[in-house]
């Protein structure tokens, strides 16, 4: 959260000799922001910034010199430039949120619902390339993933997970399935998101067209879901059972 300028209505509080409050400090640039969105506008140049530039090392005089306001501004809205990096992947997940709460809202089957949310985290990752890198890489220390951070990743995650689980309990699917098959669809999509932008497929020379290659991956696992749980065959099923009762007589 922002914490309160020290600006009222109209009338400077008086900051503490030597520091300049953050409106003090953006006026001494040119630019003049609100009590409360000098931070939100320091997250998304700094989002602006990793789009651009990819996975680089995010610089604070520079983030500072594009917003319009002094060096020290940053410090007054973060505890340094590892709470900020936090902050801007937060919002990449809330975008991502925001993107999978509307194809959840959708009168979808539920395969073409998991397809939709597996497609929309290839997409995403895509289009911001520096973005997403920030977010699921380990450039976001442990102790900052947290808060916002954990929050918004964590709901991303649930209604993903959940579309897969409707479709898996759908086809006959045990409960104690769920999870282990929301992890590999979770796998599966980010092994072709992280492929994709590390420029290993398609492979070279392989002629293949990259959506096409996307969406036959995604559906050759959903299609896997789909046929159900393998059925074991009378002999499997004998083999499983002898084994069982061997063990408990040990």
């Amino acid at each position: 959260m922002a914490k309160k300028q020290a600006v009222t209505a109209g009338k400077p509080t008086g900051p503490k000799r030597g520091v300049a409050s953050p409106m003090v400090a953006a006026k001494t640039q040119g630019t003049t922001y609100a009590p409360g969105t000098l931070r939100h506008a320091l997250v998304a140049e700094g989002r602006k910034m990793f789009e651009e530039k990819g996975a680089v090392e995010l610089s604070l005089r520079e983030l500072a010199r594009r917003v319009g306001v002094s060096e020290a501004a940053p410090s007054k809205h973060f505890r340094g430039k590892e709470e900020l990096l936090a902050a801007i992947a937060s919002a990449g997940f809330r975008e991502l949120v925001s993107q999978r709460e509307a194809i959840s809202g959708k009168k979808l089957a539920p395969r073409s619902k998991a397809r939709e949310m597996m497609l929309s985290y290839v997409r995403f990752a895509q289009m911001h390339e520096g973005l997403f890198d920030l977010m699921i890489g380990p450039r976001v220390l442990p102790e900052f993933r947290r808060g916002e951070f954990t929050d918004t990743g964590d709901k991303s995650y649930a209604y993903f997970a959940n579309s897969i689980f409707d479709l898996a309990l759908a086809q006959g699917w045990a409960k104690e399935s769920l999870e282990y098959l929301s992890h590999s669809a979770w796998a599966m999509e980010h092994g072709v998101a992280a492929l994709i932008l590390a420029r290993r497929v398609p492979r070279e020379g392989s002629q293949l067209e990259l959506q096409k290659l996307i969406e036959f991956s995604i559906d050759f696992f959903l299609d896997s879901v789909s046929a159900g749980p393998r059925q074991e065959s009378s002999s499997e099923s004998a083999h499983r059972t002898r084994s069982r009762t061997a063990s408990l007589g040990r």
